[in-house]
């Protein structure tokens, strides 16, 4: 925060190094990253999704996508097709990412030094920013570990305004706490954050549990409570102007005599008593010498907001969701850190409604999707460990989508199957480097080359036209497989309106056009124009 005269200026933010820059993943296996610059074209680039599976009806409601996150959320916001469906069109974003604690677990790396967590993260979140609506919002699940420090970076992407709430999960019970040092940690947390300043969530539709409520009247459901003050404090010396006579019915008067013969004390002294009275009922005992009982009356159902406290007899917990994963696969050692589907039930309902869109680029063993399906939300999830896709999410899912499924909240919501999805793979790079010197890669051509150039220069791909495979506004685009000459330029201008303007990208151009100029006409040579295009992003 800079000083300026008698005056503060600046603002709080969170610094940590090579902030500037953007982290790229080499490889995960071996926990490889490189930090570059933000228009680096291993960033910029829009990679294309590869079909591997539709399942069920309507598989293009719903997106299961395998790879890295980043290149996953890039290509849902550049892409023309999926850019139009989902940008800004996202009513929830959950994510529950890699905790940074220095545990490492089977299915995802959790040893991050603090930069690259929080690198890796404030990117992703930048990207799905795009495609979250007016009126969506973003839930991440958290501990500790990087609580304070995420929501910092949070506050200069959403604005401190848009913060809604940190949730407190309870994640557990209790345990054994023979070799804990300190104090016991048994929660997590889920900070909430909004597009818009006047967001507003869901209320929760809460049914009172009438068990022990045997008694009805006008005012509702109630039970007898003894007007007698039970455990500590309760003998006339702990309050003595609570010990006082009443009239029974009979007109006997009656003191409070606890079950050892001591003289004890009412719950209310009587100037209470006095008010409430009417709230009394007399009961005789098994002698036939009557008592006096208040009534407890339940509280009402109904819709209420939720609490920032959700405890885990309420929305489940851990262990809950590990035996929730062996019943659907008892063959499989479960997923180490899955979250119960009580918990994403009570995030989609507040956050969503039927028909929206739920996104989630962690997907893990896939219970987002699981329980958005359910409650008949559309999603995308994306997840990068490859194991963890076929082993969990894509056979879950399909049980799901089968009405296999009938644990977690599927009773409760009358769960009986339906939908679907389509699987995709995220491609590999468009680009090789060779001697230092960045080409188009082998597998991007045959074929291929025409929609991602299409696509790198964020033109509308129209595989149907024979020569222009690309179109924005007035712009169209034709890409050359091999080598663009006087006479294919010539060619395309013939066969396009005067009015249009066009560009051509090739893979080499003929020397001879380098002196020709073209008043509509704009030509490239791949790869260098895709650079260039990505430098001035």
């Amino acid at each position: 925060m800079a000083q300026n005269g008698n005056k503060l200026s600046g603002k709080l933010e969170l610094n940590w190094v090579n902030k500037n820059k953007t982290l790229i993943v080499k490889d995960y296996d071996k926990g490889q990253y490189e930090w570059v610059e933000p228009n680096d074209y291993r960033v910029s680039e829009v990679r294309l999704f590869k079909e591997r599976e539709k399942f069920g009806e309507n598989s293009a409601d719903n997106l299961i996508i395998h790879g890295d996150s980043l290149n996953a959320l890039t290509s849902l916001t550049k892409i023309p097709e999926y850019r139009k469906k989902y940008v800004n069109k996202v009513k929830l974003i959950y994510i529950d990412p890699s905790f940074n604690t220095g545990q490492m677990f089977a299915n995802y790396d959790d040893q991050l030094e603090h930069s690259v967590w929080l690198t890796m993260m404030r990117d992703r979140v930048l990207k799905a920013y795009e495609l979250l609506s007016d009126d969506g919002s973003l839930w991440v699940h958290l501990d500790d570990t990087e609580l304070y420090h995420f929501k910092l970076v949070l506050d200069e992407i959403f604005g401190k305004e848009n913060f809604v709430a940190n949730i407190v999960w309870q994640r557990r019970a209790g345990g054994n706490t023979k070799d804990v040092k300190g104090i016991f940690s048994i929660h997590d947390y889920i900070l909430v954050y909004s597009r818009n300043e006047n967001w507003t969530g869901n209320f929760l539709n809460f049914e009172v549990d009438l068990k022990g409520f045997k008694h009805k009247n006008e005012k509702g459901y109630y039970k007898l409570r003894s007007l007698k003050q039970g455990g500590n404090a309760s003998l006339r010396s702990d309050r003595p102007t609570m010990h006082y006579p009443l009239i029974a019915p009979n007109g006997e008067e009656v003191y409070p005599i606890n079950s050892s013969g001591k003289e004890g004390r009412w719950v209310w002294n009587r100037k209470t008593y006095e008010q409430r009275k009417e709230e009394i009922e007399w009961i005789k005992d098994k002698k036939g010498a009557y008592m006096p009982y208040r009534r407890q009356y339940a509280e009402k159902s109904g819709s209420f907001p939720s609490t920032s406290w959700w405890k885990y007899e309420e929305v489940g917990s851990n262990a809950e969701a590990k035996e929730e994963i062996k019943k659907l696969f008892p063959e499989i050692e479960p997923f180490q850190t899955p979250k119960p589907e009580g918990l994403l039930q009570r995030v989609i309902q507040i956050a969503t409604n039927e028909g929206d869109i739920v996104l989630d680029y962690f997907a893990g063993s896939g219970t987002t999707a699981a329980v958005a399906q359910k409650l008949k939300r559309k999603w995308v999830i994306v997840e990068k460990n490859e194991d963890t896709i076929s082993n969990f999410v894509v056979s879950r899912l399909k049980k799901v989508i089968n009405g296999e499924d009938k644990g977690g909240i599927s009773e409760g919501v009358n769960w009986n199957g339906g939908g679907g999805f389509t699987y995709y793979q995220v491609e590999k790079s468009m680009f090789e480097v060779h001697s230092g010197i960045i080409c188009i890669a082998e597998h991007s051509l045959n074929g291929k080359l025409a929609k991602l150039v299409a696509t790198q220069l964020e033109y509308n791909y129209q595989p149907d036209n024979e020569h222009f495979c690309g179109k924005k506004g007035d712009v169209l685009l034709a890409v050359v497989d091999g080598m663009l000459t006087e006479g294919l330029v010539n060619f395309l201008l013939n066969s396009m309106d005067e009015n249009k303007f066009l560009e051509i990208a090739a893979l080499s151009v003929d020397p001879d056009l380098e002196n020709k100029n073209y008043k509509n006409v704009k030509i490239g040579k791949i790869p260098v124009n895709i650079l260039r295009h990505y430098a001035r992003i």
